[in-house]
This record gives C-alpha cells, sequence and structure tokens, in this order.
C-alpha cells in the first residue's frame, strides 16, 4: 500500500489533530512498525498480523473493508485504551494510524488505478507498472517534503519496542538503517512528473485528504469507548 515516508508525512500532519504533543517520536516511529516486518522470518504472514488484516482477504485484494476496520477498533480498544505508559501508547497510536493509512490508501489509490487498468493488464503487470511510480513518490516526498528534517529526527529519536506478537524492536532498529543506507540515500534529483498511471494528482489529493479522514475514524473509535 503507502509506502514509509507517505505513511510518516500524513503521521506528522496528524500529530496536531491527536495532541501527540510529547513521545512524537515513538508516534511517528508507530506509524511505520507495521511494516518493519518485512525484516523478519515469514514476512506476509507476520504483515497480515501486523496490519490487522486477518480475514479481510488476500493483500492488495481486500475482500471486506468492514472487517478491516473492525480488526483496528479492536486493536485500539484491547492495547490502545487499556496503556498506561504514555512511550507506548503514543507508538500503539501510530501504529494504529499507520493502518488506516493503508485502509485509505487502498480505497483512494490502490483499489482505483486496478479497477482502471485491469483489464487490460494482468495483477502481475499492475504490480510492475504501478511499485516503480508509488517508489518514485515516496523519494520525491522526501525530498520536497517541508517536514522531512524534522520526520527524520524524531525517528531517529524514537526508542524501537517489541508488541506483543505485532511487532519487534529488532526490526525496528534494521528498517531505520536500511532507511539511511538504502532507501532514502538517493543522490539524484527525482521528478514524479513521468509517472503515467499515478499522478503527481492523485499522490497530492492523498496527503491532502487522509489526514482528515483518519481522523475521523479515530473520533468514531472514541466515541464507542464512552
Amino acid at each position: 500500500m503507502a509506502l514509509q515516508m507517505t505513511h510518516m508525512v500524513v503521521a506528522y500532519k496528524l500529530a496536531e489533530h491527536l495532541k501527540i504533543k510529547e513521545n512524537t517520536p515513538e508516534f511517528i516511529l508507530g506509524s511505520i512498525a507495521p511494516d518493519s516486518v518485512w525484516f523478519s522470518d515469514s514476512y506476509m504472514e507476520k504483515k497480515i498480523h501486523s496490519h490487522c488484516f486477518e480475514c479481510c482477504g488476500p493483500w492488495g485484494e481486500t475482500q471486506d473493508y468492514v472487517r478491516w476496520i473492525e480488526n483496528i477498533k479492536e486493536f485500539w480498544n484491547k492495547y490502545v485504551t487499556q496503556e498506561k505508559d504514555s512511550r507506548t501508547k503514543a507508538f500503539l497510536i501510530g501504529l494504529c494510524v499507520h493502518n488506516l493509512t493503508d485502509y485509505c490508501f487502498d480505497i483512494m489509490i490502490w483499489s482505483v488505478l486496478k479497477k482502471k487498468l485491469i483489464p487490460p493488464m494482468t495483477f502481475d503487470e499492475f504490480k510492475e507498472v504501478y511499485y516503480p511510480e508509488a517508489r518514485r513518490f515516496d523519494e520525491w516526498l522526501y525530498q520536497n517534503c517541508e517536514c522531512t528534517k524534522e520526520i527524520f529526527d524524531l525517528l531517529d529519536d524514537s526508542k524501537e519496542l517489541d508488541f506483543e506478537d505485532y511487532v519487534f524492536a529488532e526490526n525496528q532498529v534494521t528498517m531505520k538503517k536500511h532507511f539511511a543506507k538504502t532507501q532514502y540515500n538517493i543522490q539524484e534529483k527525482v521528478d514524479a512528473s513521468v509517472n503515467k498511471y499515478f499522478t503527481f494528482d492523485m499522490h497530492q489529493y492523498f496527503i491532502e485528504e487522509a489526514p482528515n479522514k483518519i481522523c475521523e475514524l479515530i473520533k468514531g473509535f472514541l466515541y464507542n469507548e464512552k
């Protein structure tokens, strides 16, 4: 779904709305933690779990969006509302934000492009054209977002956390190193205007609208607590 710079920018925008004033580093880390399972064994099985995607269909071919939201809400009610440690709580809110961002991205971008391009493309052909364009946008955002330095300063200051069987500190350490040495070690200026399918307007629309949609979803979680 959404790549990591996109996740962190959405979370950064949400921090003010959610009144995350302390432990912002852990909130930002939480906003990418579900993807850190990439650096572990049995990646796909762990990804389904870390993204609260059980019983929602194959990853990338969502069949039950209602179940996905219910899974995230259940995680929120079981863990976020009960957590007493403020640092861990900020991390868990970030984790929920990550999964809600992927939920919104699936509906607003991924599924829209799939419906447009399949057919004539097969699903595998669609992924072959989508992922290079998505990576290009993620790199462009890293180079051009005015909050990039602050986001990465916060990420550097964050304390990695094990949480239940969802995410693991050692994977988060590896992911941070991967960001610095590989993923965002970009030497040339990135031009996202060359994208043919995942357009600049689509990406900007998501960055602008997703925080509002996620905020409303979380308000729904909070309302149901009462």
